[in-house]
């Protein structure tokens, strides 16, 4: 009754098509279900799909989770909350991440032990007062395993968007500390996007040095060639 009450005398509109939504919703369900996302029904693990096996030929990791491109509208969204911090669309990209973990989830036999949030430099953390990766993913990740802070990044890379393939690898070469046994572990690692998977790479190393048995790889979105 005060949901229905709070969305009455302060609604919440779609940021696609401006109809009206409930307050805790940044789409409507027509909306979210027009998304131009991957069909997770068809591939549970994106690695086996042709085009992004060609796409992302030296992946380390052993399994592959993204809602979708990275094009618009979740690049838009990404880049606003990423530098804005504007919060209706870390509710739109929250939507889209469990409408897409229900699917993926459904279609699975195992479950990773753990999850991590691929960490930011405790430099970079300061000068930008968050970790969008965190707060996006971590209320979406809840109830599927724990999230460990076991990762912690102990160098102060440059960002990688400016960066060739090549120096992306060289620039997260030994990035990345585990700070506990992964013997016998299926771990997660999130991150927001996946341009080469050099960071993903390196925190996967990291990762099976430390024991794990697999190490899956959760993303928001992939960016295409």
């Amino acid at each position: 009754m005060q949901h229905t009450f709070f969305n009455w005398l302060f609604p919440s509109y779609c940021l696609q098509c401006q109809g009206v939504v409930s307050t805790q919703e940044a789409l409507c369900n027509y909306c979210l279900a027009d998304l131009n996302m991957f069909d997770l029904n068809k591939y549970s693990n994106l690695l086996h799909r042709p085009d992004i096996v060609e796409m992302f030929p030296n992946c380390e990791f052993d399994k592959l989770f993204a809602c979708a491109f990275y094009q618009p509208p979740f690049e838009h969204w990404l880049k606003r909350l990423k530098f804005n911090n504007q919060i209706h669309y870390k509710k739109a990209l929250q939507q889209v991440i469990k409408y897409q973990l229900a699917l993926f989830f459904e279609n699975l036999a195992t479950q990773p032990d753990i999850f991590i949030i691929l960490p930011l430099h405790q430099r970079r953390f300061l000068t930008r007062g968050f970790n969008q990766v965190s707060q996006v993913w971590q209320p979406c990740l809840a109830k599927h395993a724990c999230i460990s802070n076991a990762l912690t990044r102990n160098k102060a890379t440059q960002a990688q968007s400016r960066l060739s393939k090549a120096k992306r690898i060289q620039n997260v070469k030994n990035a990345f500390v585990c700070t506990q046994d992964m013997s016998g572990k299926t771990v997660a690692i999130v991150d927001d996007v996946m341009t080469t998977g050099a960071t993903l790479n390196a925190a996967t190393r990291v990762l099976k040095e430390a024991g794990a048995k697999q190490v899956w790889a959760f993303v928001t979105c992939l960016t295409p060639l």
